[in-house]
């Protein structure tokens, strides 16, 4: 089941990166927009949530249909997580995704994609130390990396090293 979820949600994003002039609705609503923010900050405080797949899957069909903004995927190093353990590989990647939407409807004018990913990254880190508290034995080290990295305030400096995503 987690296999097909992921691939569910892994073709709604990439439907994401078609233009919004083919998006057939028009803007959020600042009720979606509030909404959006309110599940995005559940989910990065409670992960395994028993209603966390009903908001993941309306967060994926919202972000894909509104033409306000495009969220980019672009942590390669967050592909490896099923390598590790792949109980919540899926949660933590759409995280960063989620992550970054909810900083796009914040910062709107921010046009730096460092930023970008650097908060959908910081959403991740977020839900995976919720994840830790539950269960203590799931490890990720790319993670328990980034987690340093942050402390030391070098997410957006990593992320600008990455090649896996230009600047508009």
């Amino acid at each position: 089941m987690g296999r097909k979820l992921f691939v569910l949600l892994a073709l709604t994003v990439l439907a994401a990166s078609i233009p919004a002039e083919s998006k057939t609705r028009g803007p959020s609503t600042p009720q979606e927009r509030a909404r959006a923010l309110s599940y995005i900050q559940s989910l990065e405080q409670n992960p395994l949530a028993k209603d966390s797949l009903e908001k993941r899957i309306w967060l994926t069909e919202w972000i894909v249909q509104v033409p306000d903004f495009t969220v980019k995927s672009c942590c390669k190093a967050l592909d490896a997580l099923d390598n590790v353990n792949d109980t919540y590989s899926n949660q933590l990647r759409m995280q960063a995704i989620y992550s970054q939407a909810a900083f796009i409807l914040q910062h709107p004018k921010t046009t730096s994609e460092a930023e970008k990913q650097a908060a959908g990254l910081a959403g991740t880190l977020r839900a995976y130390q919720a994840i830790q508290r539950f269960d203590p034995t799931a490890q990720y080290p790319v993670l328990d990396s980034l987690l340093s990295l942050q402390k030391q305030g070098k997410l957006v400096q990593y992320v600008e090293q990455q090649s896996d995503c230009e600047e508009n």
